[in-house]
């Protein structure tokens, strides 16, 4: 007995395994097999169906799976359009979301920015991507490591839950998010300088210079 478990163990984890192929590889490859295959395993249905009840004209059987099969795909192509759509409306969204403030009360002087980048961080705002990349000027006389920081005070107090916490594939996308949103002085934002001024800035939080920039910061987003 326990070697016929074994055998029938191992053939059926060989057939779900190339069941489960089929799927991955064939059926979820694109939305066209996705819909034949589930139009397929409706007619089966149906025609399984029929046969149960024993309909005595074949004529009438195919006509009614005919009709059923339509109003079947309709519906598939339909949902699959609907996907379809919502994967291209996120597409030019980012996935963070951000706290409620009045976009029109904004202090954008307070961080120097002209009145493009005001236009595209708006966009970041409403959680969209930005058109242009946003050229951070604010802190040239303390160095690049300070534009840094305060971009992550103005992130921290924009993004809701702040960014603080943010951990492994999170803060990666935070990291992309401000490369792909920001220039820093005209020059890209790096991954390596992220990292490091990140680190930084946490461990920075209790110092004077760290206050001020947070104070700072409330002041452009009207958070005092």
């Amino acid at each position: 007995m326990e070697k016929f478990i074994q055998i029938s163990a191992k053939a059926l984890a060989q057939l779900r395994s190339g069941f489960n192929y089929f799927l991955e590889e064939k059926v979820q490859a694109n939305s066209t097999n996705s819909i034949l295959f589930l139009l397929s395993i409706f007619v089966l249905f149906l025609l399984s169906f029929s046969l149960i009840l024993g309909f005595p004209n074949i004529a009438q059987i195919l006509i009614i799976i005919a009709v059923l099969a339509g109003i079947m795909l309709v519906i598939l192509v339909g949902l699959a359009i609907y996907y379809e759509s919502n994967r291209h409306l996120t597409k030019g969204h980012h996935n963070f979301k951000i706290e409620p403030i009045n976009k029109s009360r904004i202090r954008f002087d307070l961080i120097q920015l002209d009145k493009a980048s005001q236009k595209e961080f708006i966009r970041l705002m409403k959680g969209k991507r930005v058109n242009q990349r946003i050229n951070f000027t604010m802190g040239n006389k303390s160095g690049d490591s300070a534009n840094h920081k305060i971009l992550f005070v103005l992130f921290d107090e924009l993004l809701v839950g702040g960014i603080q916490d943010l951990a492994g594939e999170r803060k990666q996308y935070f990291f992309d998010l401000l490369m792909e949103s920001f220039l820093m002085n005209n020059a890209p934002l790096k991954a390596s300088t992220l990292k490091t001024s990140f680190s930084a800035w946490k461990g920075d939080q209790e110092k004077i210079n760290s206050r001020n920039q947070r104070k700072l910061i409330k002041q452009v987003l009207r958070k005092d």
